[in-house]
């Protein structure tokens, strides 16, 4: 009996410790998926101010997968460039997978994304290009935010969980 006491306070102990490193990882997650935005954000309004390609090419070009965000979301935008090149009629938005674009991102930081994403390949260059400055501008301070908060709360959830799981362990053994 004692065995399976342990075990499961064991068990329950190292789910709390768990949480909070997934916690903290979700916090990385995001600032990476924004970092990776922000990355591509720049490549664009590179092609978009210089070269008069179509939407698919120049966002082809525009990706990278240097890191694990980076990855991620190229698959996203490589995925939504394939399909309007099935299809030359389709938006960017409509071809756009959103939950994996966005997908370690918060909805304040899709939602600042959205109007320039609604609008790359449905109007004129002049207001992509406005539409993409201030997306950048929206997420360069997104990213200050996001790496601020994860320098300051990623210890907090990996301390919580563990002293968390272990308050848990003590009270199953006591």
């Amino acid at each position: 009996m004692n065995m399976a006491r342990l075990a499961f306070a064991g068990a329950a102990a190292g789910g709390c410790a768990m949480m909070g490193m997934r916690m903290a990882r979700r916090l990385v997650r995001r600032e990476e998926a924004i970092a990776a935005w922000l990355r591509l954000l720049d490549g664009l309004a590179a092609q978009l101010s210089y070269v008069d390609d179509p939407l698919p090419d120049v966002l082809s070009r525009a990706v990278s997968e240097d890191t694990p965000g980076d990855a991620r979301l190229a698959r996203a935008i490589s995925d939504a460039v394939g399909m309007m090149r099935r299809d030359r009629s389709l938006p960017f938005v409509d071809a756009l997978d959103a939950d994996s674009a966005f997908r370690d991102m918060d909805a304040s930081d899709a939602a600042a994304l959205l109007p320039l994403v609604r609008g790359l390949g449905a109007v004129a260059r002049p207001q992509q290009c406005a539409r993409l400055d201030s997306a950048r501008a929206s997420m360069a301070s997104m990213a200050a935010r996001a790496a601020d908060k994860t320098s300051r709360q990623k210890r907090l959830y990996v301390s919580l969980g563990l002293l968390g799981g272990l308050a848990l362990f003590l009270c199953l053994m006591g």
